[in-house]
């Protein structure tokens, strides 16, 4: 079990569920290939590791992206692999690094660890992998965690951001996810005085929200809607002492609260009222398309 002080950082290999042969010797259902240290390099810096992190590998092989993690940045870090060779190797190379104290190596199917400490994820599996993982992921890893994939994808969850690094004039792809709150179903709030009713209704598909809004029981645009990690952002025009003005919505999303502020211009000034809504809990629906996509989702 992983203490809670410590960060986990899940380390990079291609190793999933073991087969069990005569000799009773684990069989991998994907081979273990080490990620180039460039890759890694690249890896730890779109994930944007901080000392503070707490960073998970999924198939850890060698150890190198925990232990570089931990020389580079500081970070503590957890690999998890099924490979108990994979393991011991792992504590030896994080030994001769001097950052032993640093991290910790489990040997542990994927599917059977807990991911809601993770602060960031770097993963090296095949894609079909990653499906079956998605939902997991996408349910324990807290809004706002990084994750960071090399080579593979997550099938139609198109990521926030890739890059390319060649090494020996192979190219590799590495892609980065943040993992998005669940803003779908229906919230309302009260806004100005006196107080005014607003609802908003949205759909989510991964990370990219879309909907509708009432003010006040009339229909209104709702304009530049963003949605990073817990952190939601959305424009709406209202009339205020008899002019137009947009008011920009911002927020943090947590469980079926949103809490930020409203900002906007009148008078010469710039207005900040206080935000919060709350959500028909009822209302929620899965943003994974594997989950329940033909279901819609109303915020208010």
């Amino acid at each position: 079990m992983i203490k809670k002080f410590i960060p986990a950082v899940l380390c990079f290999s291609l190793m999933l569920t073991p087969s069990f042969q005569v000799a009773q010797q684990k069989q991998l259902d994907v081979p273990y290939v080490p990620t180039k240290y460039p890759v890694v390099d690249e890896m730890l810096r779109m994930a944007d590791i901080q000392k503070s992190d707490i960073v998970y590998d999924l198939g850890c092989g060698d150890g190198r992206l925990v232990v570089g993690a931990a020389q580079k940045y500081g970070a503590h870090g957890v690999g998890f692999d099924i490979d108990p060779e994979r393991i011991q190797e792992s504590w030896e190379n994080a030994t001769k690094a001097g950052v032993k104290n640093l991290v910790q190596f489990f040997e542990q199917d994927l599917f059977q660890a807990d991911f809601h400490e993770a602060t960031a994820m770097t993963i090296y599996l095949l894609t079909s992998v990653n499906l079956r993982l998605r939902p997991k992921l996408l349910r324990e890893l807290r809004p706002g965690t990084r994750l960071v994939s090399h080579n593979f994808g997550m099938g139609e969850w198109k990521p926030d951001q890739s890059s390319e690094v060649m090494v020996d004039d192979i190219s590799h792809d590495v892609f980065l996810w943040i993992i998005p709150a669940n803003v779908s179903g229906t919230w309302t709030w009260n806004m100005g005085k006196p107080a005014v009713k607003g609802e908003m209704n949205l759909e989510q598909h991964f990370q990219v929200p879309s909907g509708s809004a009432t003010v006040g029981g009339a229909a209104t645009e709702i304009k530049d809607l963003t949605l990073k990690g817990d952190q939601i952002r959305f424009v709406i025009d209202r009339p205020v002492e008899g002019k137009l003005v947009s008011m920009v919505f911002e927020g943090k999303v947590a469980g079926h609260n949103i809490s930020g502020t409203i900002k906007f211009q009148a008078g010469g000034k710039e207005m900040i009222w206080e935000w919060k809504a709350r959500r028909n809990l009822a209302t929620e629906k899965p943003i994974d398309a594997e989950q329940g996509r033909t279901s819609r989702f109303t915020l208010h």
